[in-house]
C-alpha cells in the first residue's frame, strides 16, 4: 500500500510553504503529507527547535542529522526528538512520506496518562529508524489515515482522537526492532548534558511579555528529564565544566540583556517572563551578575 493512495484526496498546502506554516502556527500538532512537491526531488528541513516527529517514508531518502548522514530505502518508520536536528531529502522517484509533528505538551500525563520522554523511542540522544514489511506498512498507513481524516474535522474530540491515534503509532512502533545500524546512542553524560542544554534553549528567544519560561531551577529541568537533580548536575558538570545553576544563570542573564536592549518592556515584565516571582529578585540577580541594575544597563546599552 502506498501513502499517496491514502492521502490523495486530502487538500494540503504545497511543501514549499510547510516550513512557514509550522513556524507561524501556535498549534501543538501537525500531520503533513511529504509526498507533495513541485519537483521530483523532495527536500524538507524540520522546525527542529520545537517539534517531535513520527514519520513514515516510502522510497529512497537521505537523512541529515547533526552528527551523521543516513541513506534509507523501502518502507521506513522514523522517530526523532527536538534534541537531534535533521532534514529529509528524497534521492529518487516514486517516493512518499507522511509525518506527525508535535510539541511535547501534546502528550502529557494530564491529557493522556503518559509522559513523552518516558517512551524509549523518544529518549534523549537516540534516533530510531524501523524497516517495515508490507503488512506493517499497511497497518501504520491505516493509523496515519485516521489522523488525516480528523485533520479537517471540527469535532470537540478532534485533538483527543489524533492524540490517541498517535499513541497507537508509538505503542506499535515500540514492539518493533529498530534497524541496528541506524540506532545512534551517545555517551550517557553527553546525552544528558545535551538534553539539558536543548531544553534550556527551547525556551528562547522570548518574543512577548506573555511568554514565561517553564524551566528555571535545576529541579525543573531534572523533573522534565526524569532525573534526580544531583545526578543531572553531576553529569552536566562532567560534560560542560559548569553546574546546572551556573549555566541557567548565564542564559537568563544573556536573555535579560537582550530584552533590556532591544525592547521597551518594563523591567517588571522582563522579570516576569524570566520566571522571577518579584522584580526585586530579578534586580538582585542582575546586579550580582552584570554589576549594574537593569535600569542602568538599559540606559547604557539601549539601541
Amino acid at each position: 500500500m502506498r501513502i499517496s493512495d491514502a492521502t490523495s484526496s486530502i487538500d494540503l498546502a504545497k511543501s514549499a510553504a510547510i516550513s512557514n506554516i509550522i513556524q507561524n502556527d501556535a498549534n501543538t500538532f501537525h500531520i503533513l503529507d511529504l509526498s507533495i512537491a513541485d519537483n521530483p526531488f523532495f527536500s524538507f528541513e524540520y522546525n527542529r527547535k520545537i517539534f517531535y516527529t513520527a514519520t513514515l517514508l516510502q522510497g529512497e531518502y537521505h537523512l541529515e542529522f547533526e552528527d551523521r548522514n543516513i541513506d534509507i530505502s523501502g518502507n521506513s518508520l522514523l522517530f526523532t526528538t527536538t534534541k537531534i536536528p535533521f532534514g529529509i531529502h528524497s534521492t529518487g522517484l516514486g517516493y512518499a512520506g507522511i509525518s506527525c509533528m508535535f510539541k511535547e505538551e501534546f502528550i502529557t500525563k494530564a491529557n493522556s496518562g503518559y509522559r513523552l520522554l518516558e517512551f524509549p523511542i523518544y529518549k534523549p540522544g537516540r534516533q530510531n529508524i524501523y524497516s517495515l514489511t508490507d503488512k506493517q506498512t499497511k497497518d501504520f498507513i491505516d493509523i496515519y489515515t485516521k489522523i488525516f481524516n480528523e485533520k479537517h474535522e471540527n469535532s470537540a474530540y478532534k485533538n483527543n482522537l489524533q492524540r490517541t491515534y498517535l499513541l497507537e503509532i508509538i505503542f506499535n512502533a515500540q514492539k518493533l526492532a529498530p534497524v541496528s545500524s541506524f540506532v545512534k546512542t551517545n555517551n550517557t553524560t553527553e546525552v544528558i548534558a545535551c538534553s539539558f542544554i536543548r531544553l534550556l534553549e527551547s525556551q528562547f528567544p522570548i518574543e512577548s511579555p506573555q511568554n514565561i519560561i517553564q524551566f528555571k531551577t535545576p529541579k525543573d529541568f531534572a523533573d522534565s528529564l526524569s532525573l534526580h537533580p544531583n545526578y543531572l548536575n553531576r553529569q552536566v558538570k562532567l560534560s560542560k565544566g559548569r553546574t546546572v545553576s551556573e549555566i541557567i544563570a548565564a542564559r537568563l542573564l544573556q536573555e535579560a540583556k537582550i530584552l533590556l536592549k532591544l525592547t521597551n518592556w518594563h523591567v517588571a515584565e522582563i522579570s516576569f517572563t524570566l520566571g522571577f516571582a518579584e522584580p526585586s529578585h530579578f534586580n538582585l540577580f542582575f546586579k550580582k551578575h552584570a554589576n549594574a541594575s537593569p535600569t542602568d544597563y538599559r540606559k547604557l546599552h539601549k539601541e
